[in-house]
This record gives C-alpha cells, sequence and structure tokens, in this order.
C-alpha cells in the first residue's frame, strides 16, 4: 500500500505539470478538452459513469504488470546525436507490458501488445510509450474522440468508423494481419510519435522510436492458441527471463525530405536510415524496488525528454502527458 503522504505528493506533482489543461481545449482542437478525451477512452460520458469510473479507477491498459531492467547505450551514438543523457552505462529501467483497452480480463489472445519504459539516468529521464503497431487511428484529437466513441459500441462502430475514416480503417487492415505473439520480447515495439534529434552539427533531425526483439518476432498459429488460457503472457514473460533476459535493439527511424512529422497515421519506409541507440535488457533483478512495485501508480511520460530530443508538434502527442495525469488523477 502506498503512503498516504507519497500518494498526496504524486496527486500535488500531477496538479502542477498540467494546470489548467484539464479545464481547457487542447490548441488546434478546441472543440475537445482533456477530460473529454479521457471520457472517451475509459467510455465515461456523463457524470454517473465518470464517478463509477473513478471507484473502479477505470484506466486504459487496465492489464499488465510491471517489471525491470536497464539499458546499454550504444557506445557509438555519439558519433551521429549529441544526446548526453546517453553517455552513461547501464541505465535503469522500469518496464510495464501491457494490453489495451479498460478491461481487466482482456484474453491475451487479442493481437495487441504494449510496452511502456521509465530510463532513470543519474539527472534526467526519458519515458517510451509505444504499441506493436507502427500506425494510429487518428491524426488529430477530434478524430481521437471519435474513435474511441465509436469503438465502445462495438460492431455498429467499428464499421462506422471503416466507412468513414480512412485513418482507423488502415489502422483495423493492419490488425486484421497481425497475429499474437507467444511473448511479449517476440514484439516489435513503435513509437507512433515523431520527436526531434539534435545531431553533432546541433541541427534537428526528426524520428521515430522502434524497437526490435533480440529473440526475433514470433506469432501463434490458431492450433497453438487453441490450447492457450486467456492468461499467459505475464507467466511467460517472468519465467523467461528467470533464464535470460528479453532484450531489444532500440533504434531511431530518421525522417527524410517529405515524410510526414506530425502524422502518426502515416507510416513510414521501412528503407529509412536508422541508427541503433542501444539496448533494453529486461531481467526482473530490481523487481522488488518500490519504484518498481509501484509502477501501476504512475504514468510513463512521452515528454519528459532530456536535452538532446523535443517533442515534435504531432497534436497526439503533445495532448499526451495531460490525459495521463488526468487518468492518474481519477483513479486516486
Amino acid at each position: 500500500m502506498q503512503p498516504f503522504h507519497v500518494k498526496l505528493s504524486l496527486f500535488t506533482t500531477a496538479c502542477l505539470m498540467v494546470g489548467s489543461m484539464f479545464a481547457a481545449p487542447i490548441a488546434n482542437a478546441a472543440e475537445r478538452t482533456i477530460a473529454e478525451l479521457v471520457d472517451a477512452v475509459n467510455g465515461t460520458p456523463d457524470a454517473a459513469s465518470r464517478e463509477a469510473g473513478k471507484k473502479v479507477k477505470l484506466r486504459n491498459h487496465t492489464k499488465g504488470f510491471c517489471t525491470s531492467g536497464y539499458f546499454a547505450p550504444n557506445p557509438k551514438l555519439h558519433d551521429s546525436l549529441n544526446i548526453p543523457f546517453f553517455n552513461q552505462n547501464p541505465i535503469k529501467v522500469t518496464a510495464r507490458f501491457s494490453l489495451g483497452g479498460t478491461n481487466p480480463k482482456l484474453s491475451d489472445k487479442t493481437p495487441g501488445r504494449f510496452m511502456s519504459l521509465k530510463i532513470d539516468g543519474d539527472k534526467e529521464n526519458l519515458n517510451f510509450v509505444t504499441t506493436n503497431v507502427p500506425i494510429f487511428f487518428a491524426s488529430n484529437l477530434d478524430d481521437f474522440f471519435t474513435f474511441q466513441t465509436k469503438v465502445k459500441q462495438g460492431a455498429e462502430g467499428k464499421q462506422w468508423l471503416i466507412d468513414n475514416k480512412p485513418d482507423a480503417k488502415a489502422f483495423f487492415n493492419y490488425l486484421t494481419q497481425q497475429p499474437p505473439s507467444p511473448s511479449f520480447a517476440n514484439s516489435r515495439y513503435f513509437g507512433v510519435n515523431s520527436f526531434l534529434f539534435t545531431d553533432k552539427q546541433n541541427n534537428s533531425i526528426a524520428g521515430k522510436w522502434i524497437f526490435e526483439p533480440v529473440a526475433g518476432t514470433a506469432a501463434l498459429s490458431a492450433s497453438e492458441l487453441a490450447n492457450l488460457g486467456d492468461d499467459f503472457l505475464k507467466a511467460e514473460l517472468l519465467q523467461r527471463i528467470n533464464t535470460q533476459p528479453a532484450q531489444w535493439d532500440l533504434y531511431i527511424q530518421l525522417a527524410e525530405q517529405g515524410d510526414e512529422i506530425n502524422n502518426p497515421t502515416v507510416l513510414w519506409p521501412e528503407n529509412r536510415q536508422r541508427i541503433l541507440v542501444g539496448k533494453v535488457v529486461i531481467d526482473g533483478k530490481r523487481d522488488s524496488d518500490p519504484q518498481v512495485q509501484q509502477c501501476d501508480k504512475s504514468i510513463f511520460n512521452p515528454l519528459l525528454l532530456p536535452k538532446g530530443i523535443a517533442a515534435s508538434d504531432d497534436p497526439i502527442l503533445n495532448a499526451r502527458t495531460a490525459a495521463y495525469v488526468e487518468s492518474f488523477i481519477r483513479r486516486q
């Protein structure tokens, strides 16, 4: 149980982080407030459902668990980029693996996989929020709201999105071609939003995060799925790291002239140049640390960035922190 004074401190910090954002509309999307976006994700469109959601601490990515490891930067990274954060080694990692949605009993047989990371250095921090689907379903907050509202309506709402929202249709098409993986360790993870990275000449270059599994990707066949229960992913990963770590190589995929930087629904070509940033190693050795045990009670803030990395103008990216904090406060 988290001590009251720690909870109060977290609550106060969260409030200061967001300020008046909860009541005010986000720029470029004046028709939607952060509170409305969180309601759309949670399926709480009115006061009664919102209060009911608070009582059960409703949140996205409800089904998930925390573990730990470290990050080993590529020693040659400084030949390409000027990001002092990566000059230390190793850097401790707190990880949360999850499924999407607010259903705590969602089957692991569904294709979605998510990995969030806190990489905590000596003086700076870097957080990641990633998914195994490289494209997002909305390019702006109004379409995000519409998507989340319609999917809560079931098959009819999904069909409406397919018929009326090309970005949502592309997202669903990708999902239908994505078989479930047997392990979180066998999934690629993508940061769908772009960031700006400082190169050695102190110029800004746009790029996206990509995590490639060292163990390789794998997919479950129909017969393998039939022999599995609905809750195999957590046990599989924790058992796996008892004998050998789960590992991912982290890359930055660089944009080229003409690539859309601020639209997360656009998939850049696979042949774009990549820079190896380093390796994520999940070994569970810090799982007894309070920070790891309490990671479900915190947020993973993708805008918590070290010197040399800045946010792009992607409206989806720039709404994330305020939405995560709003959701966090509702769960207190």
